[in-house]
């Protein structure tokens, strides 16, 4: 939980709740941040900022290349984490689900406050973990 977060998190209040708190640091929000827009242009084809898909640099096939490798990068990253770990990110940052609407879908038969609270420890350890898997990608290349 140490460095500088690159920018503040992609408007995702679970995200801001947990760094809020101090549940988490700016090198998980970073790691969500990526991972949110490594999903989006892997599921979508869609990149985040001012540039257009068709702008940047390079043809149809370098856009492709970079699309997969983000689709291949995300599995690795559902592989290492596991698939309980990976809906938990699903749910939180490509959904933008509460952690209360979370808790009603994974904890149906406990109380909200439980419940609320089960999910958001748990999100904060994913999002720990995510935040090494990624750490890894950079002393690896």
């Amino acid at each position: 939980m140490s460095g500088t977060a690159e920018r503040e998190p992609l408007s995702i209040p679970t995200v801001q709740a947990l760094f809020d708190a101090e549940d988490i640091g700016s090198d998980e929000v970073n790691a969500s941040n990526r991972w949110f827009r490594e999903f989006v242009f892997a599921t979508q084809g869609v990149t985040e900022g001012e540039r257009k898909a068709t702008e940047e640099k390079g043809d149809i096939h370098t856009w492709m290349l970079s699309r997969g490798k983000c689709s291949a990068r995300i599995s690795e990253i559902k592989e290492r984490l596991g698939l309980c770990a990976h809906l938990r990110l699903e749910m939180m940052l490509a959904r933008g689900m509460s952690f209360s609407q979370m808790a009603r879908m994974l904890y149906p038969d406990i109380s909200d406050g439980r419940g609320r609270m089960k999910v958001s420890a748990q999100c904060a350890l994913v999002l720990e973990q995510l935040a090494h898997v990624y750490a890894g990608y950079r002393r690896s290349s």
